[in-house]
């Protein structure tokens, strides 16, 4: 049998929150909160989901110059890998940043700033006219190699320190203060997830993200199966053999057919939606990221989604649970806890899904407007996990600017 990552991911969580857990789904709250977003929906004619590069956080290769060849066809793939380097560096340390060094201070670093700043690195020889040679497949449709002088390229990458990494990052984050500290914690271990990320694109993929992306032949579930096969650092699973005794958990074959495997997989299958998102959902350059099966890509359970899905009272914690999450204790990573906690947010969003879409077909059946009507059956097409988990997210981004949000549960995990 194929391994499917993203069916894994779906089957598994909904086994596990079928069983006694920590954690419930309220379905009348889901319902309620799924039609006060379709009703959104309808009433603003969108999905209300910032494009990829809205905020300006991104590294979108716009500014990438090269005078020699500004108008041939390998500018615009060369643009793409760089592109497509900075998304697999994103989200191979896109995880947990909340610990602080300060026992007075607290962390503020946010994703936005380790992304605005991983762009401004990445910017870095955006306007250079120094041209090497290309070096690639004989049909230049397949892939290409970053310029040596790009500091995301698999070479760089693959070599790159500890130092030398909080040297670029540091510079860009806003100033500490006494009461607050803007630090990326864990510099060791993201530096060790990206030399994985460069060694592995040299080893397996011709030093190239295009290539890699290209063998997947726009699917987005293949896609995610090859950054799992080829990165170790994305194999985000828990197995319940190990809540008895830690010795038990299995290796990443066995993972892939074990029945006692709770599949997660989120940075991984984040990366695909960002490539799809920045190369694929709204450009027309290149078919090789336009990925057919974006809707098989379930949503990212980390810290966000759940936060605001317990806030609407359609994800509930057990007493004992909601005590320690309040409390802000740290739970254990692969524990029982944090495994409901993110197996009930997958369940929850698919439900969501689906409650959203026929709320929207309801709205759109009794429309007496034909525009706003065709306007509404389009968006259903685009309403999917990935969509619903961006829009909360962004929610949630806004509501915890404003402090309107409880506390996140809290996990030392390299995973999200």
């Amino acid at each position: 049998m194929v391994f499917s990552p993203t069916s894994s991911v779906r089957a598994s969580c909904l086994e596990l929150i079928r069983q006694s857990c920590s954690v419930a789904i309220n379905i009348s709250a889901l319902e309620k909160f799924s039609n006060e977003i379709a009703q959104s929906i309808h009433s603003n004619q969108s999905l209300q989901v910032a494009e990829w590069d809205t905020d300006g956080w991104h590294y979108t290769g716009k500014t990438y110059q090269r005078r020699k060849y500004q108008n041939d066809e390998l500018y615009e793939l060369m643009r793409m890998e760089r592109v497509g380097l900075y998304i697999l560096s994103m989200d191979a340390i896109n995880f947990c940043f909340w610990p602080s060094s300060s026992c007075s201070a607290k962390n503020g670093l946010e994703y936005e700033h380790l992304a605005i700043a991983l762009r401004k690195v990445a910017e870095m020889d955006d306007a250079s006219d120094n041209r090497q040679e290309y070096t690639g497949s004989g049909d230049s449709n397949t892939f290409v190699q970053a310029e040596s002088s790009y500091v995301l390229s698999p070479f760089n990458l693959a070599a790159l320190t500890s130092k030398k990494l909080q040297s670029l990052l540091q510079p860009h984050f806003p100033p500490s203060s006494e009461s607050i500290v803007y630090e990326l914690p864990g510099i060791d271990v993201r530096c060790r997830l990206l030399n994985e990320l460069g060694k592995g694109l040299l080893d397996h993929h011709n030093g190239s993200a295009l290539n890699m992306i290209s063998k997947a032949n726009q699917s987005a579930d293949s896609l995610v199966k090859i950054i799992l096969d080829t990165f170790p650092g994305f194999r985000d699973y828990v197995d319940k053999e190990s809540w008895t005794n830690k010795n038990n958990s299995c290796d990443w074959n066995a993972a892939k057919s074990s029945t006692s495997v709770i599949h997660f997989y989120k940075r991984a299958q984040i990366a695909v939606a960002d490539v799809w998102a920045a190369l694929g959902r709204c450009s027309t350059s290149s078919q090789k990221c336009h990925f057919t099966d974006m809707k098989l890509i379930t949503t990212f359970p980390d810290y966000r989604v759940p936060q605001i899905l317990r806030q609407v009272g359609a994800l509930q914690y057990t007493p004992a649970l909601a005590a320690k999450v309040d409390n802000q204790e740290e739970l254990d990573e692969g524990g029982v806890d944090e495994v409901s906690i993110r197996a009930g947010t997958v369940v929850a969003v698919e439900e969501m899904v689906e409650l959203v879409k026929k709320r929207l077909t309801d709205i759109a059946e009794s429309d007496s407007s034909e525009e706003s009507k065709e306007n509404l059956y389009k968006l259903l097409e685009d309403v999917s996990a990935v969509t619903i988990d961006w829009y909360l997210w962004q929610r949630g981004e806004k509501q915890d600017r404003l402090n309107l949000l409880g506390p996140h549960h809290r996990v030392r995990t390299t995973y999200y």
